[in-house]
């Protein structure tokens, strides 16, 4: 019986903990790796700003430049996925982005590390800034 009640209560963490990505994700987290194709680029450039439960920006440090950039936009979220659309089309530029609209999937979020999976398959590393 102490078995079947502890499996219980196992399971129904998993399941809070599952739905409670979305505090976890709030706040600045620097990309620090990008996977494509197999193959691993170091980032030290790039910020994702989950500012609340809806505000997102994405920052970028232009170095030739001496300067910051920053595109603002808007996050949902169901369960594990997460949908970006930016305001600037200029994001295109500047970034990997294809376009001002974005889904991801957190593979993997604790307070310091996070991992999102792009909808083309390529997995985004970030650490807690």
């Amino acid at each position: 019986m102490k078995f079947w009640v502890g499996l219980l209560i196992a399971i129904l963490l998993l399941i809070a903990c599952d739905k409670e990505t979305s505090p976890l994700l709030v706040g600045k987290w620097q990309l620090k790796t990008v996977e494509k194709n197999g193959e691993v680029s170091a980032i030290d450039t790039v910020w994702y700003n989950f500012q609340s439960e809806s505000i997102f920006a994405f920052q970028i440090y232009e170095s030739q430049y001496d300067r910051y950039l920053l595109f603002e936009g808007l996050r949902t979220q169901k369960n594990n996925e997460i949908s970006i659309e930016l305001f600037n089309k200029w994001i295109v530029n500047h970034s990997d982005w294809s376009g001002v609209k974005r889904s991801f999937v957190i593979d993997r979020i604790n307070k310091n590390h996070l991992i999102l999976r792009s909808e083309e398959g390529y997995l985004y590393s970030f650490i807690k800034f």
